[in-house]
């Protein structure tokens, strides 16, 4: 890993922090972040959440129509989001308030997101401060030191099990982890793309927005619903087992077993298809 490196991958990033990050990499590559794929997708993570490493704190700062989008189940409504309308602390105790560990008032804003990972609830503060050895409860702010937030990062990546994602070329499952949901999720694939022409090695196939079926991850993602149907398979034959008669699916439905066999895999596919556009619709705009 060098400084030129990271500055090639994000050059509007902040000095201190890519110092930060290169100072606590040696416990990425004890946390086994030394491969092509896990450093493009660990480094495309971070890029995501920090804003290109530009922000070590999370931006709370949104327009009443974006919180019924971020938020919809809180903010059905833009009434009810006019009152947070660019107004974090609020927000924060609004949205974070009574979960993550955080229970006192004002808990919310206290622990919101912080570093290039984002550590956000007492919960995680307290965990992630017992494994670098700080008292993060009493002292969050420690996490804006570049070294340390560097550190948060990777202690999160390998406590939520980071490196088997990685590993699989699965974005869809490490911004899961990472995020707990899908923001974002185009952004990080452009990060990630990016992050393997600078540390792919001619290793890591790159995950294509609109061409991800092309990808090794869209092909791997197609033999998966395969496999699943051959599932289906194996479930239509246990179904023949229990026809008391000794009849066959087949003349169970009165159409040959290979017609059925068809029209099962077909209707699989394509309801395999139908999901996953649905998803990248949602959460990629593709």
């Amino acid at each position: 890993m060098q400084l030129a490196e990271l500055k090639r991958f994000a050059p509007a990033a902040k000095h201190t922090m890519l110092s930060g990050l290169m100072q606590a990499w040696p416990y990425a590559e004890e946390a086994g972040i030394m491969t092509p794929s896990r450093i493009c997708h660990f480094l495309a993570q971070c890029f995501v959440e920090s804003k290109g490493f530009t922000d070590a704190e999370e931006d709370l700062s949104y327009s009443a129509r974006r919180l019924t989008q971020v938020w919809p189940k809180r903010f059905p409504t833009i009434e009810s989001a006019l009152p947070f309308e660019r107004n974090p602390e609020a927000l924060a105790n609004k949205v974070y308030g009574g979960r993550m560990g955080n229970t006192a008032p004002g808990d919310g804003w206290r622990f919101r997101g912080r570093a290039i990972k984002q550590i956000t609830g007492k919960d995680n503060y307290r965990a992630c401060g017992r494994g670098l050895g700080l008292d993060l409860v009493k002292d969050p702010d420690a996490l804006f030191d570049p070294v340390i937030g560097a550190r948060a990062a990777i202690w999160y990546w390998t406590q939520a099990g980071c490196n088997r994602f990685a590993d699989r070329n699965d974005i869809r499952g490490l911004t899961k982890a990472i995020n707990g949901g899908f923001n974002g999720l185009a952004d990080r694939r452009a990060a990630f793309r990016k992050a393997v022409e600078i540390w792919g090695n001619g290793e890591v196939a790159e995950i294509g927005g609109k061409g991800a079926a092309s990808s090794n991850t869209g092909k791997a993602a197609i033999l998966g619903g395969g496999l699943s149907l051959a599932g289906l398979g194996s479930q239509a034959y246990e179904v023949a087992q229990l026809v008391d008669s000794g009849q066959s699916i087949s003349e169970a439905f009165g159409i040959p077993l290979i017609t059925l066999m068809l029209f099962v895999a077909v209707l699989g596919l394509l309801g395999y298809i139908f999901r996953d556009r649905l998803f990248m619709s949602k959460w990629e705009g593709l």
